[in-house]
């Protein structure tokens, strides 16, 4: 594994060197949040809603989330603290208020909803970084993770690069499947499927049409199979997401 700290200089110039226009890692906030909010309970959330973003890099998929929130009950206050190197950015609504700090430092406070979209690979000590934003979920609030599931793949393609040290863990069914059970949590979990599809077809049209031909056969097998099954047939799917309900 490498050391916390080369970790922390790579990623506090993350974008800057990838040469990327945004802070962020989804090509479309917006087709993300309603994703997203589409698998929650419709009455899921009450008049504030405390979100934290955990490694979103500037907050914009945490800001867009309010902002169709807002849109569903203009009389709501959207509350985010985002966790991550780069600074936030600007709310732009009087009705969100996101405040910023810098990873390491303690989370405090308790959330309705908290996002680890393309984070938790990235974490050295994983397990500790999952407790940790455990333990800020509101019992009743909801949790969002997205992780790459590129294991399977260097079984047929044994030179692949999985980006090591850049991603340091694999998180697919397998993982999300058990989590529950590994981490003694009681919680409802709503999903548990191959991830939203990250590029779009305009910008990446053959990388989109490859991501989603990968995925189809997973989707199907989850309609075809029990929901309990933990173990999956197909697992060429490159990304793993997971939402669940906190009870209590």
């Amino acid at each position: 594994m490498p050391r916390p700290e080369v970790l922390d200089d790579f990623y506090r110039d993350y974008y800057e060197r990838r040469g990327s226009e945004h802070q962020f890692v989804f090509a479309a906030p917006a087709r993300f949040a309603r994703h997203v909010l589409r698998r929650l309970p419709a009455a899921a959330f009450g008049d504030v809603v405390r979100i934290l973003d955990f490694g979103g890099g500037d907050g914009t998929l945490s800001k867009t989330f309010g902002e169709e929130l807002l849109a569903a009950d203009r009389g709501r206050r959207i509350e985010i603290t985002l966790v991550d190197f780069n600074d936030p950015v600007a709310a732009g609504d009087p009705r969100i208020a996101l405040q910023h700090q810098r990873p390491g430092t303690p989370i405090e406070g308790s959330f309705d909803l908290v996002l680890a979209s393309g984070v938790l690979e990235h974490i050295v000590d994983a397990r500790a970084a999952i407790d940790t934003l455990y333990a800020a979920l509101n019992p009743g609030g909801f949790f969002y993770a997205r992780t790459p599931y590129m294991m399977p793949f260097t079984h047929l393609f044994r030179r692949l690069d999985i980006t090591f040290p850049n991603h340091v863990h694999d998180m697919g069914s397998p993982f999300w499947n058990r989590f529950a059970a590994t981490f003694g949590w009681d919680v409802r979990v709503l999903r548990s499927a191959p991830s939203i599809v990250e590029s779009g077809f305009l910008r990446a049209p053959v990388r989109t049409l490859a991501a989603f031909a990968l995925k189809l056969p997973a989707h199907v097998e989850r309609l075809l199979s029990p929901a309990r099954r933990v173990r999956r047939l197909w697992h060429l799917v490159a990304g793993w997401e997971v939402i669940f309900q906190k009870r209590g």
